[in-house]
């Protein structure tokens, strides 16, 4: 086996690749060349020091990584079902670790779903160690609050009032404000009078994607993200609300059970390794 860079390929390939190695994960993934770029800028996602895994000509697998400043994220991993009980990803991985290390890399991050058992004992094999469970939530037809007027805003925006009252580290690297600061063409935000703000990942005829929910400091314990909320299933009636497997576990549960949110089936590990 080869290790190739992933800049060697178009991104119709690389899309292409993904694909089959992710053809039966926990849950359904399809990527084109367009949300792969989409991906790649809002990830920091750097195809020259992404790798593809390759034998006889034939590329078996791919790992995506992202960096800032000092810290890399292995996006997705993947490798074609074929070829997983043959080393490939442990190949793979032990690639991308002595890359790390080589370009003085003080951590790496990565998130795996919990019930993906072969992927986390690759990972807890290598030194990775759980840092958190992050979690969903789902509401199949939230209250809605007709009086509740919002304004739409530049998405961008959301991640500048995030990075003003967020930690370093508070949240997984994809809801992180740098993330958020690259917003894809689906995305859209909302504001209740610039007191709480929502991030829209996607608006479908069936659903709303929730990817962030934030009340600036001093308006919190007011109502006002319920108050948004209930403007949001206003403006979108008989849609259901999803929020992703990317909230820390001990993060604003009594409030989305307030609103008639239960916790999603799927929960993922934030896992992390010090290279140092």
């Amino acid at each position: 086996m080869e290790i190739r860079s992933a800049a060697l390929y178009p991104l119709s390939g690389l899309a292409e690749l993904f694909n089959a190695a992710f053809a039966g994960y926990v849950i359904p993934l399809k990527m084109s060349a367009d949300t792969l770029a989409e991906r790649v800028a809002n990830e920091d996602i750097d195809l020259a020091l992404s790798r593809v895994v390759v034998r006889g000509g034939e590329e078996l697998g791919l790992a995506l990584m992202a960096r800032r400043g000092r810290e890399s994220r292995l996006a997705a991993m993947g490798i074609r079902t074929e070829s997983r009980s043959a080393g490939a990803g442990r190949f793979l991985l032990a690639h991308v670790l002595r890359d790390a290390r080589q370009r003085a890399d003080r951590r790496m991050r990565l998130e795996v779903f919990e019930s993906n058992a072969p992927a986390r004992a690759l990972y807890e094999g290598s030194g990775f160690t759980v840092v958190r469970r992050l979690v969903g939530y789902d509401c199949a037809r939230p209250a809605a609050g007709v009086a509740f007027k919002l304004d739409e805003i530049d998405p961008a925006a959301f991640s500048r009032q995030l990075g003003l009252f967020t930690l370093p580290a508070a949240l997984p690297w994809q809801l992180e404000p740098a993330t958020l600061a690259a917003p894809p063409r689906a995305a859209r935000c909302f504001t209740l009078e610039q007191k709480s703000f929502v991030y829209v990942s996607g608006v479908t005829e069936a659903a709303v994607a929730i990817r962030g929910l934030l009340t600036v400091p001093s308006e919190r314990g007011k109502g006002n993200a319920r108050k948004l909320l209930r403007g949001l299933a206003a403006m979108f009636p008989d849609r259901a609300f999803s929020v992703p497997t990317l909230i820390p576990e001990d993060l604003a549960v009594p409030f989305f059970a307030a609103l008639g949110f239960a916790r999603s089936d799927l929960a993922q590990v934030e896992m992390a390794l010090d290279l140092a």
